[in-house]
């Protein structure tokens, strides 16, 4: 296995001493039973699909009253073969690999880091050779693959599961209506900050509903040396971002690939960061530089937005500020307004065409995203530091034991409610060369030499350029 971390890899020791979890009421699956369970009205449906020499169907139909509905549970059985995947995370790969193959224990799995993850796999696609059976893609890079015409549909295998996929995760998957991924994680947007600097200056987080109590509670928290939180003129204005992916924004582009990202909620969006820019509640500093590590280890700024998966960084790089970090619900632009956004952090599995072993890539896609009730599942998504896709993970009350030592309270739980309500984020081929484009566009207003509307009219004009070339 070879290949690099990334910039949030877990960078403390392994254990994956898996926690016991109650399985509850499961269907008993025998073999290669595969079971599908619905409710119509008060009619329980179980359908079971037999695999002998000969295949054939027996269906038991029992009706009786339910106080809710059933679920599937990914079948297990015999299993024999090998499946190969790419990810980019080590500790968690190693963790998928094991949860497998103590599944399955006639399974072998391998996975692979490579450098160049994704211009890596787009030219193994290309190739038609060298290729995974499954592999994770991140939301940012997954139009673009999805687009090729070399990853297999996922419709008919997601469709006993669809029901409980997170809407905003599943069409921001679609392409012309097809589905080529399997959604597995998000990442919420949310305001981590610190408890005691929040304490120390007198904020209280329960009071920053808007964003305009954000910059009022944020002069409590700058004295000179000290600020309320953070941005990087040259880089991901994450603040911004949260916004412009928020109820209050649009995105850049709107399901049909059109561009939006100077609709009049986006320029609302940019001249409100801009107040929080100008009234000197926010420190300028480069992202992952040691500085701006350090401002947030130190609490030389109070909070970060950031999504959900920052929370690794505090746990692993500062651990002696355990107890002392919490989240919040991101603020909006007006008052009442629940707000939630899922920028990134969305990772979906993707089968390529010429896959070696599409239905083992399937299955092992199928189990690390949707057999919730598998104590190594639950444990990786906290070792992400994501949330679940799949929301029967939730209805277990389950979070990592070191996580929860580390911050005191149950995080996965609340950042899922922060979550809810989030719009659906579409980003198609060309989002990371956009993304780009708007921070190039906005250095003259930063400078005073435009003004947000002129900003963003310039940016859409780079995003149609963006979207004739391809």
């Amino acid at each position: 296995m070879t290949g690099r971390l990334s910039r949030r890899a877990f960078l403390g020791s392994f254990a994956a001493g898996a926690m016991s979890v109650l399985l509850g009421a499961c269907t008993k699956v025998v073999k290669e039973t595969v079971v599908v369970e619905k409710v119509v009205k008060e009619t329980v449906e179980v359908e079971k699909i037999v695999k002998e020499e000969v295949q054939k169907e027996v269906t038991r139909v029992v009706e009786k009253a339910v106080e809710k509905e059933v679920t599937r549970v990914v079948p297990a059985g015999e299993l024999r073969g090998e499946v190969l995947f790419w990810a980019w995370d080590e500790p968690i790969s190693d963790l998928l690999k094991k949860g497998f193959e103590t599944k399955y224990p006639e399974v072998k799995v391998e996975y692979e880091m490579p450098q160049n993850y994704t211009q890596t796999f787009l030219a193994s696609l290309v190739a038609g050779a060298g290729l995974p059976d499954c592999a994770w893609i991140d939301s940012n890079f997954y139009q673009k693959l999805a687009r090729t015409g070399q990853l297999i549909p996922m419709d008919e295998y997601l469709e006993p599961y669809k029901a409980d996929i997170l809407k905003f995760l599943w069409d921001g998957g679609l392409y012309e209506g097809v589905q080529y991924g399997v959604p597995r994680r998000y990442a919420p947007e949310v305001l981590w900050y610190r408890k005691d600097r929040y304490e120390e200056v007198g904020i209280d987080p329960e009071s920053l509903k808007t964003w305009d109590d954000f910059m009022l509670e944020g002069k409590k928290a700058v004295d000179g040396t000290r600020f309320m939180s953070t941005y990087d003129r040259n880089a991901n204005p994450y603040i911004l971002q949260s916004m412009i992916f928020s109820k209050d924004g649009t995105g850049f582009f709107d399901s049909q690939d059109n561009v939006v990202v100077n609709s009049p909620e986006n320029v609302a969006c940019l001249e409100k960061f801009m107040e929080l820019v100008k009234s000197g509640v926010l420190r300028q500093s480069e992202v992952w530089s040691p500085d701006w590590y350090n401002a947030a280890h130190q609490a030389i700024i109070a909070c970060l937005v950031m999504p959900y998966w920052y929370g690794s960084e505090p746990r692993v790089e500062m651990p002696d500020t355990a107890g002392k970090w919490g989240i919040l619900r991101i603020p909006s632009l007006k008052p009442g307004v629940q707000n939630a956004s899922i920028w990134q952090g969305a990772m979906f599995w993707v089968i390529p065409k010429q896959a070696k072993n599409k239905e083992m890539g399937w299955r092992f896609s199928e189990y690390t995203t949707f057999d919730y009730t598998d104590p190594f599942m639950q444990e990786s998504m906290d070792r992400e530091f994501v949330l679940p896709a799949y929301v029967k993970f939730m209805e277990i009350d389950y979070f990592w034991g070191d996580a929860l030592l580390f911050f005191g309270e149950n995080l996965r739980k609340l950042a899922h409610e922060l979550a809810q309500g989030a719009p659906v984020n579409y980003l198609p081929p060309e989002y990371s060369e956009a993304e780009s484009a708007l921070v190039a566009e906005m250095q003259a207003l930063y400078d005073g030499e435009r003004s947000a509307q002129a900003t963003l009219d310039a940016a859409a004009e780079a995003f149609k350029k963006l979207l004739e070339a391809r």
